[in-house]
């Protein structure tokens, strides 16, 4: 039995039980083709997962025609997909991140214009990343610049980008004052339609999540109209980091706790069936001990991540337990992925074992939304400054306007 069943709503558990089904019965099957395809953009399950409707986990039921289910229950979703393929799992998270930022930071007709659509199965991505500024958000040179007739002209180069290939709207972060500038008041947001002129995709080639997009983002004099600024001018930093904090990094736990959760299933088949001097390969000491190692840090995962989406759903202030959630999760994939490669020996490096993909899907956690040195930062600030303003309280609010508030 999972850690936090006894902790699941009756709504809760049926979603989970549907998102298994789901995932075992349309998912599995497909991920075979998608490992021999190398790096490519899969439509197949971004069409598969929009049926069901879980584009829309986070977005009101009214007006909006969302499910509105939550935080735990976005989780839920994301690691039964990952189970199963981390490019599932992957694809889903990736468009929820710009859809709440969109739904906290939007004004009322931009809701009301795009949020149905996304609940409807419209693919959006969040495009901050440069190759130059890396984490540095205040680094990115991309730049928005204001025309006379209201209108914006962007310019600049974004890479990788979640789920680029199959979006139909970018969720871009640039820099509206001068060039140059390091002020955080000078990042500003935009909506940016796939099909506007002057809008191009590069897809780059990756280790591991096969048939996940996730390339570079090329702006050569788009113009959008006012009308596409998200929110106010000067609002960039709470969607590029806002977002992050409060949806990023747990989406990318619950990818990583699925994973995990796999590679330790398939590794408790595998020693308990393995022959071994009479008996199987788990009769042995050391081994029940690295099988015993990857269930505590599974253990260990699981409950952050769920207590972190738990306090999320309750509005409660917790940007600590979200870093914490995506360190802990990310560490111990990375752990339970090691000791599972030493038990399998030479059947770790063969193809007709899922083992090498999901080595493999693990690597992409570390980047998104900051590597370990990232979170542990911020963490250590916390700790040794006091807790300020959380972006996890201000996307939770019911007026938006205070998140430029941030520092």
């Amino acid at each position: 039995m999972s850690e936090v069943e006894p902790y699941l709503s009756e709504e809760q558990k049926r979603l989970r039980a549907l998102a298994r089904d789901f995932a075992r019965e349309e998912i599995a099957p497909l991920t075979t083709r998608m490992e021999e395809a190398g790096t490519h953009v899969d439509r197949i399950i971004p069409a598969l997962l929009a049926k069901q409707g879980w584009t829309g986990v986070l977005i009101p039921q009214e007006p909006y025609r969302g499910m509105g289910a939550g935080h735990v229950a976005k989780m839920l979703l994301i690691q039964e997909l990952s189970y199963w393929s981390g490019t599932a799992g992957a694809i889903l998270q990736a468009s929820l991140i710009p859809a709440l930022a969109l739904q906290v930071l939007g004004s009322p007709e931009q809701r009301a214009q795009w949020l149905p659509q996304i609940a409807a199965g419209l693919w959006t991505t969040i495009a901050v990343t440069e190759p130059d500024a890396g984490s540095d958000i205040l680094g990115m040179t991309s730049v928005a610049v204001p025309q006379s007739d209201g209108s914006w002209v962007l310019n600049g180069h974004k890479c990788f980008i979640g789920n680029s290939h199959i979006a139909g709207l970018h969720l871009v972060v640039v820099r509206t004052d001068k060039p140059g500038s390091r002020d955080k008041r000078g990042l500003s947001a935009f909506l940016v339609e796939a099909d506007r002129d002057g809008v191009t995709l590069r897809l780059s080639n990756h280790v591991g999540l096969r048939g996940f997009s996730a390339g570079m983002l090329l702006l050569d004099n788009v113009r959008v109209p006012a009308a596409n600024l998200l929110g106010a001018e000067g609002q960039g930093m709470a969607a590029a980091y806002g977002a992050s904090v409060v949806c990023g990094r747990p989406n990318l736990a619950a990818v990583a706790l699925g994973l995990h959760q796999r590679l330790f299933d398939d590794t408790v088949r595998f020693v308990t069936t393995r022959p071994r001097r009479g008996g199987h390969l788990s009769d042995n000491p050391v081994v029940r001990n690295r099988v015993a190692e990857i269930h505590h840090e599974l253990i260990t995962s699981e409950l952050a991540v769920y207590h972190a989406s738990a306090l999320l759903d309750r509005s409660v202030p917790c940007d600590t337990a979200l870093l914490h959630a995506k360190l802990t999760a990310k560490r111990a994939a990375e752990a339970a992925a090691q000791q599972a490669a030493d038990l399998f020996g030479g059947y770790a490096t063969r193809t007709d074992y899922p083992f090498a993909r999901l080595d493999r899907d693990i690597r992409h956690i570390a980047a998104p939304a900051g590597p370990d040195d990232i979170q542990l930062h911020h963490l250590g600030k916390a700790t040794l400054s006091g807790e300020r303003n959380q972006w996890s309280q201000l996307f939770s609010a019911p007026s938006t306007t205070q998140a430029t508030s941030v520092a």
